[in-house]
């Protein structure tokens, strides 16, 4: 008599796929962490989880890789160092994640490169732009958004075009905020325009000193700098506006934080948010691929909210890390670095590849392709990819290159 062999789906998607079903059992996890209460960018942080999601949704849903099922952890860091480090403890000790991506805050990036090291399993770091994140060069580390020194030469290049003289900067007090003052400083040095800045503690959360200085200064400011991230950004954006600092006829102001690209943005500023200028590391359909729309359609029907750069960052992360899992035929940390280091893979942003370079030291494991805007909200309740393209100028939507209120 002959047997009747039942196979599970598993070992059906196992067959079909040619691995055995103990290894398509076998769930690969990979973890995210992501700043999902205060005082962290809330916001910027559910994108970064959101994206990643529709990532791991997406490799199921074609099979998983290589016949595994993956498993997304996420784990909240508040925004905080200590936070973070412990976070990214809990994925790679108990959780024996593969590898980790996401973070927000570079100081959360910078404090868990060594973590990463410790238990040498790859960290794609998402939306942290201090130089240190990857000038540290930390064999784990590898960057999927801008480093302040790519990101604010391109925005000094515009504020060298549009030609403002007097730039003030109200910075956090962080690796970050100190990295925008130095680079617009450095960038300006030789152009007559004047800088000043400010510093805070990222906790700030009045601003009415600062921008009472600005508003009694002569000459006053034509561009001011917000160097914030999280709510208090939003809050300074929206003290500026009820002070009548900016933006103004006068004054222009410029957001440095992400948090300027989520809807949230809109609740706290109303009408006030038209003329307020951001620089997104990236923009849906820029460039105009399949799989920048697909990702796009995906992310606003499952989270009924348009995408962004940030929830870009968050899908390209988990996608570059099953591409280095396939390429590799292993989910060993030292064999996916090694298939990091060698991957170019086109993602929802452009082709991502991390290059060796180490003079200067930030561009090590960094990729020096993430496309940069500056971007100006014209109308209230804009999507990013709704405002206006100032720059870079052969992108630009408009002839300006900034718009200023009647």
């Amino acid at each position: 008599m002959t047997g009747i062999i039942k196979l599970s789906a598993t070992a059906l998607v196992a067959v079909a796929l040619g691995v055995s079903a103990a290894q398509a059992q076998e769930t690969i996890k990979i973890g995210g962490i992501a700043p999902l209460s205060p005082p962290g960018g809330v916001q910027t942080g559910e994108s970064l989880r959101d994206g990643m999601r529709v990532a791991v949704e997406e490799l199921n849903a074609a099979g998983g890789i290589d016949g595994r099922e993956v498993e997304l952890v996420v784990e909240d860091t508040s925004g905080v160092p200590e936070k973070g480090v412990a976070a990214f403890e809990r994925l790679a000790s108990s959780e024996n994640v593969v590898a980790v991506t996401g973070s927000a805050h570079s100081a959360v990036c910078s404090a868990v490169g060594p973590v990463a090291e410790k238990y040498d399993i790859p960290f794609i770091a998402g939306e942290c732009w201090s130089d240190d994140v990857t000038a540290a060069q930390i064999p784990e580390v590898f960057r999927i958004t801008v480093a302040n020194s790519l990101v604010y030469s391109v925005a000094a290049d515009w504020v060298k075009e549009a030609g403002f003289k007097n730039i003030a900067i109200i910075s956090e007090n962080s690796d970050w905020g100190f990295g925008i003052i130095d680079v617009f400083t450095s960038n300006l040095k030789d152009t007559g325009a004047n800088v000043t800045s400010f510093t805070a503690e990222r906790t700030v959360s009045d601003f009415t000193p600062q921008l009472l200085q600005l508003k009694r200064a002569d000459p006053q400011p034509d561009l001011i700098v917000a160097g914030f991230t999280g709510s208090n950004l939003l809050l300074m954006l929206r003290q500026a506006y009820d002070l009548g600092v900016a933006p103004s006829p006068q004054t222009a102001i410029f957001a440095a934080g992400s948090d300027v690209l989520e809807p949230e943005f809109w609740n706290v500023m109303g009408d006030a948010g038209t003329y307020v200028i951001g620089n997104p590391a990236g923009l849906p359909g820029k460039p105009d691929t399949e799989l920048s729309r697909s990702f796009s359609k995906a992310y606003e029907e499952e989270f009924s909210r348009p995408a962004n750069a940030v929830a870009m960052e968050g899908y390209d992360g988990v996608m570059v890390i099953a591409e280095a899992i396939k390429a590799a035929g292993s989910t060993e940390g030292p064999a996916l670095q090694e298939a990091l280091r060698n991957l170019r893979w086109s993602g929802t942003r452009g082709e991502i590849y991390f290059p060796q370079t180490t003079d200067p030291a930030w561009q090590y494991q960094q990729w020096p392709e993430v496309p940069i805007f500056v971007i100006q909200y014209t109308k209230p309740n804009q999507t990013p990819s709704e405002a206006a393209i100032l720059w870079p100028k052969p992108q630009a939507t408009v002839d300006e290159t900034v718009l200023k209120p009647e």
